[in-house]
């Protein structure tokens, strides 16, 4: 059917995205990107979705980044995306924004809905989902966080997760410059 095609060229685009960027072919265009604005839109598209379950996203703080807009707006969806679908009704996603002296750290915190992974690295493993019996109503082949990852990197940046209680934070970092 129709939506299996599009899931399928979907996965088959994906993939042909990180074996460019495993192999140093991704191309950025990189300018001056207001990451707290890019952020708020973010914010903005995915309230409506929020919404239906009593969610809510907050952003705070502020940050400029060398960076390529489009690509770090994709990485950023991707954290956004799993926040809102992998978290429990009537909860905030809370994203914040510190500049340090060479580098932007941006965090997304979250509670989980269900056990936080234990392997909290394994999350950025292609394929990888937390607990598949728990999510097989989501949509998606477990290639979100891998892009968001080389996406980051690409940009000469770090992410890691990293387990507070019952929450998940997902920190970036990304150099000014």
């Amino acid at each position: 059917n129709l939506e299996e095609l599009k899931r399928l060229s979907r996965m088959t685009s994906d993939m042909l995205f990180l074996a460019r960027s495993e192999h140093g072919l991704l191309r950025l265009d990189k300018h001056d990107v207001d990451l707290a604005a890019e952020l708020n839109e973010l914010r903005e598209l995915f309230e409506p979705l929020a919404d239906e379950t009593g969610k809510t996203i907050t952003v705070e703080g502020e940050g400029v980044v060398a960076g390529d807009s489009d690509m770090l707006r994709r990485a950023f969806s991707n954290l956004l995306s799993n926040a809102i679908k992998y978290s429990p009704d009537n909860t905030c996603t809370a994203i914040h924004l510190e500049r340090d002296s060479d580098c932007v750290n941006v965090m997304i915190t979250n509670t989980m809905s269900g056990q936080v992974p234990a392997n909290l690295e394994r999350l950025f493993d292609r394929f990888y989902r937390a607990d598949s019996s728990r999510f097989y109503n989501t949509e998606g082949a477990g290639l979100g966080l891998s892009i968001t990852r080389s996406i980051i990197h690409a940009h000469g940046g770090e992410l890691s997760a990293e387990q507070q209680g019952r929450e998940i934070v997902f920190k970036v970092r990304l150099l000014m410059d």
